[in-house]
């Protein structure tokens, strides 16, 4: 089996309850949060000759994590062989004990997903709550969500349900690793010629 995560954009409010549940359930700050959720916006105003006007802009929120990956990179980067990718549920986990802090994890995640510590040499990663498995139904930042805007499952009856959409501007092309994400998004969002910045939260 792998597990995956499904994002729904169009049920996103940019709330950031599922941040604050992952720094609680991981005792971290926000800057060091497995979850981040960052708003992207663009568009323009446009006048036609006889002075209406007409809009493209547009906002959207992603909440993202570690996409768990078939193809994890992060996983061949690590020097000390401290990330592991769970045979049994397809998560990529860290062991403590075996971390050496280098960073070469968050080096080479195209998502940034490892959040690498320089001072105290650490990295980790979201797990999906793993410890939690058997006890507890879900990831706490899904049982945050208010709008359930996410969701996590076995990635083919999420892929069954949702489609199997794994990438928007400005993530990278999904060939690369191979995430086990599933988003649902407008279709102004997927337009990648649309102009967009990143307004707030932390780019992934």
């Amino acid at each position: 089996m792998q597990y995956g995560f499904y994002f729904d954009a169009l049920k996103c409010t940019g709330c950031e309850a599922c941040v604050d549940a992952c720094c609680q359930r991981c005792e971290t700050s926000r800057s060091e949060a497995c979850r981040t959720v960052t708003r992207y916006e663009g568009g323009v105003w446009e006048e036609a000759a006889d002075g209406t006007c007409s809009t493209t802009l547009f906002t959207y929120f992603l909440s993202l994590s570690c996409h768990h990956c078939s193809a994890p990179p992060c996983v061949d980067a690590c020097p000390s062989h401290a990330k592991l990718k769970n045979a049994a549920t397809g998560i990529v986990t860290a062991d403590a004990s075996k971390c050496i802090g280098c960073g070469a994890c968050a080096s080479a995640c195209p998502y940034e997903a490892p959040k690498h510590d320089p001072v105290r040499r650490r990295t980790h990663v979201c797990d999906a709550c793993a410890d939690a498995f058997g006890s507890h139904p879900e990831p706490a930042c899904v049982s945050a969500c208010s709008e359930h805007a996410l969701a996590f499952d076995d990635i083919d009856r999420l892929r069954a349900a949702h489609g199997s959409l794994a990438s928007v501007p400005p993530l990278p092309a999904p060939d690369l690793t191979q995430p086990n994400l599933v988003l649902n998004m407008a279709p102004v969002m997927l337009n990648s010629f649309m102009k967009r910045a990143a307004v707030s939260g932390a780019a992934r």
